[in-house]
Formats: C-alpha cells, structure tokens, sequence
C-alpha cells in the first residue's frame, strides 16, 4: 500500500488544493493509520462475456466499446470504519472527517488493488453514477452478484449501499484504459480541473 498516493487521495476527498500544513499533515497520517487497522476489506467479483442489459446504454457502451469481457464487482471495508466514523462525529468532528476521506481514499485503493487479478489489459472501475449514469443501476450488480450473501453489503432504495465504505462497478477487460481526464464526460464542469488538480489518485500532486 504506497502510503503517498493514498494521502493524496484522501487530500483530494477532503478539497484540499495546495500545501497541506504540518498539522494537517500530521492528522492525516494518524487517519490513515486509524482507516488501515479498521479496514477488513472483502470484494466479489464475476467476468461476463455477454452484456447485460443495462450495460447495451450509455455511458456504459462507451466504456465499455473494445473490450472482450467484463467483470462485475462489488467491494466494501466492512463495517468497523462506518462505526468509528460515527462515534467520532460527537466527539471529534474534524478527525471524523479526515478518518472518513481516509476510509474512502483506502476502498478504492484496496479495490484497484484486488482488481489486478483481471489481468493487465482492464479498465478502471466505472461505477454507477459516474459520467451521468443513474446510482441506482447498482441493482443490476446486486442481482448478478447477490454481495447480501457473501460480503454482507446490503443495498438501499436510494442507490447507496450499507457499510457506506462500499463499492460497486464495472471493470473493462481485454483493453487498457487508465483514468484520463481527456476522456471524462464531467471535463465541462469538472471542479477539479478548475482549481488546477485531478479527481483520481494518480494525478493529484
């Protein structure tokens, strides 16, 4: 786990754009201490060679155009961070915060981690809700995989899933695509951009 890139993350879920002070700094790396020994992270996965349905619709044809197969996933930290999370927001909100960008920096970190099983030739994770397509297309990943059973994530009606350190997407495989800012349907309005900086792990500096 490169203890840097998952700061930097943690950073970017928190709106921080420049310097973090030697204080922040400090409360960040006791987070992601705190997030690591929480974590009990369990994912699911299954490859598909046939599309379903929802996945014939954009955005997700798009993303999906030149790839063989594709897998399913859904990937949680279990329900200990969640817990934590909310205890510290009576009694230290400002570390419940960072202990929360923390958890979520480190289940997508931990994700693309465990996704390297898929081979080298993938795409990254294309969740639902991402790039203007509906959060609540979650279920159709719920009902291929059934991660009620095997990892203990249920889903509400809503789209969100419970432990809330959870995810769930799709996963291109048979071509290589990283994330790109080139590439990304939100680049109009991208926030991010307009400060000068990224969204996504690798490009945050």
């Amino acid at each position: 786990m490169n203890f840097s890139e998952l700061k930097k993350s943690a950073l970017s879920y928190l709106g921080f754009y420049g310097k973090p002070t030697e204080e922040a700094l400090a409360l960040m790396d006791g987070a992601v201490e705190e997030a690591l020994a929480l974590s009990h992270f369990r994912a699911e996965g299954k490859i598909f060679s046939s599309p379903l349905p929802f996945l014939c619709e954009e955005p997700y044809r798009s993303f999906l155009a030149g790839c063989s197969q594709y897998a399913l996933v859904v990937m949680t930290l279990g329900s200990e961070a969640e817990r934590r999370i909310r205890a510290l927001f009576l009694s230290d909100p400002v570390r419940a915060v960072v202990l929360d960008a923390c958890a979520s920096a480190l289940v997508e970190a931990q994700g693309d981690a465990w996704e390297e099983r898929f081979g080298e030739e993938r795409t990254f994770r294309f969740c639902p809700g991402y790039g203007g397509s509906d959060v609540k297309d979650v279920r159709y990943i719920f009902e291929a995989l059934r991660p009620e059973k095997t990892l203990g994530v249920q889903l509400l009606e809503s789209g969100l899933m419970v432990p809330q350190k959870s995810m769930a997407g799709v996963v291109g495989i048979g071509k290589k695509r990283a994330r790109s800012c080139g590439a990304c349907m939100l680049r109009e309005t991208c926030r991010f951009l307009k400060e000068g900086t990224r969204c996504y792990r690798s490009g945050n500096n």
